[in-house]
């Protein structure tokens, strides 16, 4: 597999980036299989933090949980950025919240309207999802080496383009507004913003910039449902929402006994 271009940023997101680091080395692809899968290999390898890795078309784009994310060629933003944050390997869904923060801070200002964080990995409005985040990490001896985060934004994709499994929850710069919009420039601004929440986020970790991820939380004071883990797995307790940790967990207090207990990794649904 070749870049189709490496190293000088392309043309057109050269014209509207602003950012200090991220985003100042690019692989570019016009098809691969995921680019969070080359962006590991590249960040393996001890490519620096801030490249990005950027494709027209994924042939198998994946979310969280094994989910494939669809796209078709040449409409929607699909890029995974290298980011070596330090601390232990638990700190990879804080970079998350950071990062999914960041993104619905910059579609909010593009779009003139409002957007929301669904915990841990997405972005969403009142129609539906618009963008999804997907974070790989490595590390050894308890420490990160390496966090590789995949962005998937629509752009100019809508209803026809997805599959039916997911169309009447999915939504678009397309479809909300009726215009096609030039991809390099909602990149460029997701990245600024991304670059500027990241570096608080390294200054003073997560602690300080959870009241702006609370204040975006759309589970946030609702009641919710969720199968535990560990010694008490399969079972499902219902919940209220009321913020997350500083480690980035949804905190849920829960209905039997008022308990609030930290969720990482399960799969949470609002049922109210």
């Amino acid at each position: 597999m070749s870049a189709a271009g490496v190293g000088p940023l392309p043309a057109d997101l050269a014209r509207y980036l602003a950012t200090a680091r991220l985003g100042r080395r690019v692989y570019f692809y016009p098809e691969t299989d995921s680019t969070n899968d080359v962006a590991l290999e590249l960040a393996r390898g001890g490519e620096p933090e801030g490249t990005i890795v950027v494709a027209d078309h994924q042939r198998r784009g994946r979310g969280r949980r094994g989910h494939a994310w669809t796209s078709p060629p040449g409409r929607d933003v699909l890029c995974s950025l290298i980011l070596r944050p330090e601390g232990d390997a638990r700190g990879a869904l804080a970079v998350t919240l950071a990062i999914a923060t960041a993104i619905s801070v910059a579609l909010s200002k593009l779009l003139d309207a409002d957007f929301f964080v669904k915990w841990p990995n997405d972005v969403v409005c009142r129609t539906g999802k618009i963008a999804g985040i997907l974070a790989e990490s490595a590390g050894s001896g308890g420490r990160v080496e390496h966090v590789v985060v995949g962005m998937g934004i629509n752009v100019n994709s809508d209803a026809a383009d997805w599959p039916d499994d997911v169309r009447s929850a999915a939504a678009s710069f397309r479809t909300l507004t009726g215009s096609r919009w030039d991809r390099a420039l909602v990149l460029a601004d997701v990245l600024g913003a991304v670059e500027a929440y990241y570096d608080r986020f390294r200054r003073e970790g997560f602690g300080p910039l959870a009241s702006a991820y609370e204040a975006r939380l759309w589970q946030m004071a609702r009641a919710v449902s969720f199968e535990r883990s560990g010694e008490r797995s399969g079972e499902r307790v219902t919940g209220v929402v009321t913020g997350v940790a500083r480690d980035g967990a949804l905190r849920v207090r829960l209905d039997a006994d008022a308990a609030v207990v930290d969720l990482y990794n399960e799969v949470v649904e609002v049922i109210g």
